[in-house]
């Protein structure tokens, strides 16, 4: 593997915003943060990482007096009081520069962290935090962050490469902020990094990889999606696929196939947002419903995805069937499979990886709380925001089709 720097993506909006893939972030980050000259560092790092390696210790001591503060742990769908905590963190300080190492409900966190310590005045709360929030459209619009952001994500999510976030307020509901676009108010370097991603658990890899299945299907299966927007998500798929695979196969067995895995994984997650950002494609209702079962279930991201895309691939496939035939020709041609149908296939898969397929395979079986998920659903930046779906009652159709 060969380390390969470049712009995020070919768009003005990304001018000066890098990614690496294959890097060593021991190296990388203290080249960047010396050349930036930053001389106040947040860090906000996984706590599994830094309880159970000492990779984040060895950073600690490369960048030494530059850190002013640590925070370790940030909870899952990154919740309001995690996300004020970093921006505090960042205003108490007079922090140049914060460094996020975990999944994406780290990115996420540190995003919004920044954006919002630019936007609202010192100890603000998250009742000033939920008051930016179009309550119809379920986002918010922040001033971009006035400090760098460096990004080294552990998980496939994806979310470090988009400049629209989301976290969790405290009545369970997920909202997005962004400074007004998905292209705009990025990191200023994502560090990918294969060595430091093989410590995530395999549940949270796996599953943070079906997320990115999730984004590449969904925008295949987008009824305004362009040839150009489906060439990049098709091949996001092919790499996503053939990359989870490597992981699984070579997980404690074959350090190097496992490595290899991980950063075709790494490139996949790229392409299976890059759709999203360079040509403006939406996903839809597997990603509105996932953001709510996250929150009010407490299922973890990228399980969500595991249980919802094929009920979705399901409801939709009278409308979307040469969108679908697409997907399909990319699971067979990829795997040697020969399935028929694209709902089947993706449930095959993640059955495949070992994860959860139903809603009572995570304990989420009240009635409540499914009537809940489906109603937060309408609100939901691409339930509500973007409608796809018409009503919490064709919510709850998909929903039947997961128990």
């Amino acid at each position: 593997m060969t380390k390969e720097t470049f712009q995020q993506f070919d768009i003005a909006e990304r001018n000066d915003r890098l990614a690496i893939f294959d890097g060593d972030f021991l190296k990388d980050i203290p080249q960047y943060t010396n050349q930036w000259n930053t001389k106040k560092i947040v860090l906000v790092v996984s706590k599994g990482l830094y309880t159970a390696h000492d990779y984040i210790q060895q950073l600690e001591k490369v960048l030494h007096s530059k850190i002013v503060a640590t925070k370790v742990g940030v909870g899952a769908h990154s919740p309001y009081q995690d996300v004020m905590d970093i921006a505090h963190l960042i205003q108490q300080h007079d922090a140049d520069c914060l460094i996020s190492i975990g999944s994406s409900s780290y990115s996420d966190a540190c995003k919004i962290g920044a954006q919002l310590a630019a936007t609202l005045p010192p100890k603000f709360t998250t009742k000033e935090m939920e008051s930016l929030i179009d309550q119809q459209k379920g986002s918010g619009i922040t001033k971009p962050a006035s400090i760098k952001v460096i990004l080294v994500p552990t998980s496939l999510s994806a979310s470090e490469w988009n400049g629209s976030s989301s976290c969790t307020n405290e009545s369970g509901k997920k909202q997005h902020f962004s400074s007004g676009s998905h292209r705009a108010a990025a990191a200023d370097l994502i560090l990918m990094d294969p060595v430091l991603a093989s410590t995530a658990p395999e549940e949270l890899w796996l599953s943070s990889g079906v997320r990115c299945i999730d984004h590449c299907v969904e925008t295949i299966c987008n009824e305004h999606c362009t040839p150009d927007a489906s060439k990049d998500a098709q091949a996001g798929l092919a790499s996503m696929l053939k990359g989870l695979l490597e992981y699984k196969e070579g997980e404690g067995r074959d350090k190097e196939r496992l490595l290899k895995g991980i950063s075709d994984c790494q490139r996949g997650s790229r392409q299976a947002i890059k759709a999203m950002i360079i040509h403006r494609n939406s996903f839809g209702p597997s990603h509105a419903i996932g953001h709510q079962l996250g929150s009010v279930g407490h299922v973890m991201h990228g399980i969500t995805s595991c249980i919802m895309l094929a009920p979705v691939l399901k409801y939709q496939a009278p409308d979307r069937r040469e969108q679908q035939s697409t997907v399909l020709k990319v699971f067979n041609e990829t795997l040697g499979w020969q399935e028929k149908d694209a709902a089947d296939a993706v449930t095959r898969f993640v059955k495949l990886l070992g994860l959860p397929t139903r809603l009572a395979e995570v304990r989420v079986t009240r009635e409540e709380d499914i009537e809940k998920i489906a109603e937060k659903t309408m609100t939901d930046i691409w339930g509500g925001g973007k409608p796809q779906l018409s009503s919490p009652q064709e919510v709850m159709k998909i929903l039947d089709m997961a128990r």
